[in-house]
């Protein structure tokens, strides 16, 4: 089903009676626009003047069973001192909230919406009396605090606990095995990478219940002091805390990717020792971890490279350009995303 069309169902026979449970009026709901991957509605409002946020998840894989398992992670975080967006309970009590409709259930949690704005939504600039080292900081050393903290969480019970990485991931994973016959070498490289991965020691200090989607896109920074709130567990998984760390190193990136090469490789290691010394406030890893950094930042160009593999075929001069560059970097085993390689131009990044 058509994302206006879950919109369009939500508008005639869900809001009213979603917010309703929450203390609050359809009227009073403005609905977040659309962006690239988005797998929920999500919608604003305020009550007694407190920003809230109401999201609804409708897609068969978010099922209240995982929903709950998320709430029940994201509340043992803020019990331990993490800034998250905490969920609210309903009226009835209720940390999700299910409304059948069209066949479809739809789940709804309301969170506080986190203190002050995503870095993003301010043209990437940082607090003015504050250097950029402190965001770096900040991004490591939250990261740190829940990888530390997830050593010792239980999950609710059996039923109700977040999945594996490769499980959650299992439906783009499959696509691996289904590209066309040109792209079989690409297909081997991933499998190779994948065998690699499954391969690695799980012990309580590198695995773990992850946030598992950890960008500036899911924290919002409080201006005044530079305090981050992490919201948007919906992807939690178990997997290496050397995920993250990777995509840390992709969230700098693009503060430098118009640069030449010795100004890409100088920006990006300051800014990766700036990471890991706010991570290594609160959490370490061994160096045989750190190690397998160009490891995990592959996993994540691959994920990136299967999510537009739907579009191998389509005409768009553009992304044929990008999913080329990807290729290429998978094909050639060329790590970094080929950012520090000669593939690499600043003048069309990532790109060919």
């Amino acid at each position: 089903m058509q994302r206006d069309e879950i919109i369009q169902i939500c508008d005639s026979q869900v809001l009213e009676i979603a917010t309703a449970r929450f203390g609050t009026r359809k009227d009073a709901l403005k609905i977040f626009p659309e962006y690239e991957g988005a797998a929920n509605l999500v919608y604003e409002y305020e009550i007694d003047k407190k920003p809230l946020i109401l999201r609804i998840s409708f897609t068969p894989e978010r099922t209240f069973e995982q929903i709950q398992a998320e709430l029940h992670f994201v509340n043992y975080l803020a019990e331990n001192g993490v800034n998250v967006s905490k969920p609210v309970p309903s009226q009835n009590g209720n940390w999700v909230e299910t409304i059948q409709a069209a066949g479809i259930p739809f789940h709804i949690v309301t969170f506080v919406k986190g203190q002050g704005m995503r870095v993003p939504d301010n043209g990437y600039r940082y607090r003015t009396d504050a250097p950029i080292e402190e965001y770096f900081r900040n991004w490591g050393r939250t990261l740190g605090q829940m990888h530390a903290l997830t050593k010792n969480y239980h999950p609710a019970s059996d039923v109700i606990q977040r999945p594996e990485w490769f499980d959650l991931h299992h439906s783009r994973l499959a696509l691996a095995t289904q590209l066309p016959d040109r792209l079989h070498h690409v297909q081997n490289q991933i499998q190779s990478l994948l065998g690699e991965l499954q391969s690695l020691p799980r012990d309580k200090d590198s695995f773990g219940l992850i946030h598992g989607d950890f960008n500036d896109g899911n924290f919002t920074v409080d201006y005044t002091n530079g305090d981050i709130t992490v919201f948007d567990f919906d992807d939690a998984c178990y997997f290496w805390f050397m995920y993250e760390i990777a995509s840390a190193w992709e969230g700098g990136i693009g503060r430098t990717m118009f640069r030449g090469l010795g100004q890409r490789q100088s920006f990006m290691a300051h800014y990766m020792e700036q990471v890991m010394e706010g991570y290594h406030q609160e959490n370490s890893l061994p160096d045989s971890w750190l190690e397998r950094l160009s490891l995990f930042i592959q996993l994540i160009q691959v994920e990136e490279f299967l999510h537009y593999a739907q579009y191998l075929d389509e005409p768009d001069e553009e992304l044929q350009s990008e999913l080329n560059y990807k290729i290429k970097c998978i094909e050639n085993g060329i790590p970094y995303m080929g950012f520090f390689d000669d593939i690499y131009s600043p003048e069309k990044p990532f790109s060919l």
